[in-house]
C-alpha cells in the first residue's frame, strides 16, 4: 500500500496570507470604483466594497471598515479552513 504524508496547515500563515489578499483586494476595488466611476465594472468593485462595508464609498469609514473586516474575515476563514484541514488529514 502506497500510503502518502501531509503536513498540516499553519492557521498563522494561512491566516496572515488570507488577511493579506483580502485587504490587497479591497483596496484595488476601492480605489479603482473611486478612480473610475463611469465604467460598468465600478458596479462590480462596488459590489466587492459592500460586501465589507455599509458605508458610503466615498467616506473614510468605508476605508476602516473595510480593512477592518478583511482581517476579521481572513483570520475567520484560516481558523475554520486550518482546522478542518488538519482534522481531516489526521484521520
Amino acid at each position: 500500500m502506497n500510503s502518502k504524508s501531509y503536513s498540516p496547515l499553519n492557521i498563522v500563515a494561512l491566516g496572515t496570507a488570507l488577511t493579506a489578499t483580502l485587504i490587497v483586494l479591497f483596496v484595488i476595488c476601492l480605489g479603482s470604483a473611486l478612480a473610475f466611476p463611469d465604467l460598468p465594472a465600478s458596479q462590480g468593485w462596488a459590489a466587492w466594497v459592500a460586501l465589507f462595508s455599509v458605508s458610503p464609498i466615498n467616506s473614510p469609514r468605508a476605508w476602516i471598515d473595510g480593512i477592518g473586516f478583511s482581517l476579521v474575515f481572513g483570520w475567520v476563514t484560516a481558523v475554520v479552513l486550518g482546522s478542518v484541514y488538519n482534522r481531516l488529514i489526521g484521520r
